[in-house]
Formats: C-alpha cells, structure tokens, sequence
C-alpha cells in the first residue's frame, strides 16, 4: 500500500535517475528498468487484504511539508523461517547527506 508524493518531483526524479546511474555502473545488477514514481510504502502484506478502507482514508489524508535532507541505503533482511508473524529487519547499510542545490 502506498501513497503519492508531491513537491520538487523534477529533483526526486533526477535523484532516482542518477542513483540507478551509478549502481549500474558500480556493477549491480539492477533487472529491468521501470519509471521511478516518488512514494511512500504505507505498508506491505504477504496475504490478499482489501485495502479499500485504508486507500479512502489515505484519499483524504495531506500531510505537513517536509524536506529531505540525506539518503539512506537500507537492506532488506527478508524473513527466512517461514514462522508466521515473523518481520523483515531493516539495516541502515550507508547515509549520505544531501545539501542544497546549487
């Protein structure tokens, strides 16, 4: 489930443009290409769910301004078990502040 974002997107999508540029050329495999759409993961789920509920509230939902100020590459360390309730841990793998451009 997630939610659009709004704001400087000409920035956000020159941001993904080059990141994915430079992973590329750090040799990650990266797949196919897709357009990036500027978003925010409300929440992921295994099962079917209907999301219809949480996508009306979220239709009238507009938060306050913010800015974005550095970027963090996370791991997704995926549940391995198969135990039921088990989460995904999250790793904060390297930040980079960003500063205004110029």
């Amino acid at each position: 489930l997630w939610t659009g974002a709004d704001g400087d997107l000409r920035t956000l999508d020159f941001l993904a443009e080059r990141a994915e540029a430079a992973a590329r050329k750090a040799g990650v495999e990266m797949g196919e290409h897709r357009r990036y759409k500027a978003h925010l993961t409300v929440a992921r789920g295994r099962d079917v769910v209907d999301v219809r509920p949480h996508v009306q509230v979220l239709g009238r939902f507009a938060s306050r301004s913010w800015t974005v100020d550095e970027i963090v590459l996370v791991r997704s360390n995926l549940p391995k078990s198969g135990m039921p309730g088990e989460q995904p841990r999250y790793e904060a793998v390297a930040r980079w502040a960003l500063g205004a451009a110029g």
